[in-house]
């Protein structure tokens, strides 16, 4: 859904171009495709309105419509707007040979992931060759209080931007085993400076179990994050000091190239 912003964040943006990005941001992998009614109540624009915009952004291609149904969806314009953004971050591939060899070792799957709007923004994934993967993780979205790269790049947050983070999107439960509390959720963030890795059993998707170190910068804040994920059967506790090391020794390297993330480029929170 599109964001609300406050007065001083509106100043300058030209409205209908801001409605048209608010038209995008409709689409979700539940919502694929939405009539031009559902878009119109959405977003509470005159249907008149919407259709003017959606006809504009229709003919630059940035939605689809089915002929059939009469639904939009996005344009393929923004996949190849994704290849364009894919290829801008070279930081992803100065990654890979470092992702592979921490893929080869552990067997496992492996996420490069950074933060975005106090979101978890994967950039990579690096898959076992017997998993058959049939679309790229490149892109995705997801919160960041029930995973374990999203717990270990908050708990190296400053203090007023976690706090932020859990005001502005909450705590929705995933599984039964999500933290869905703030008092909990810190507790849980002082633990992980503690051990400096954090871990996700099932919080996000049912036996799936996951350890990650965050990236930091030179001022100590987290940027990125580094997970190995596997089933609970296969992530036995014992492997897990050991991927913790590993994975240290990874984010250490990549510490260097902290101003390349994400994060460092257009969140504020990786300030203080």
């Amino acid at each position: 859904m599109p964001q609300k912003h406050n007065d001083s964040e509106n100043a300058g943006l030209v409205a209908s171009v801001q409605k048209a990005m608010n038209i995008l941001n409709c689409f979700s992998t539940t919502q694929p495709q939405l009539s031009l009614a559902q878009i119109s109540s959405l977003l509470a624009y005159p249907k008149s309105t919407t259709l003017n915009l959606i006809r504009t952004l229709e003919h630059s291609g940035y939605l689809l419509k089915d002929q059939k149904t009469q639904n939009y969806s996005l344009g393929y314009k923004i996949l190849n707007l994704s290849y364009l953004l894919r290829t801008s971050l070279p930081v992803v591939q100065y990654a890979m040979p470092l992702l592979e060899d921490l893929q080869q070792k552990t067997g496992e799957i492996v996420y490069l992931v950074s933060h975005l709007d106090g979101q978890v923004l994967y950039l990579e994934g690096l898959y076992p060759s017997q998993r058959m993967v049939n679309y790229s993780i490149s892109g995705k979205i997801l919160p960041m209080h029930c995973t374990s790269c999203g717990k270990s790049m908050l708990a190296y947050l400053p203090r007023e931007k976690q706090d932020e983070i859990i005001k502005r999107w909450g705590l929705p439960r995933r599984t039964p085993n999500t933290i869905t509390t703030k008092e909990e959720l810190l507790k849980e963030l002082e633990a992980i400076q503690v051990r400096g890795y954090a871990i996700d059993l099932e919080e996000e998707t049912p036996n799936v179990k996951c350890i990650s170190v965050p990236i930091l910068n030179s001022e100590g804040i987290a940027v990125a994050a580094i997970s190995i994920s596997g089933t609970v059967m296969n992530m036995k506790d014992d492997l897990l000091p050991g991927y913790a090391e590993m994975l240290s020794r990874t984010c250490a390297v990549l510490s260097n190239q902290a101003h390349e993330f994400p994060a460092s480029k257009v969140s504020i929170y990786c300030q203080r």
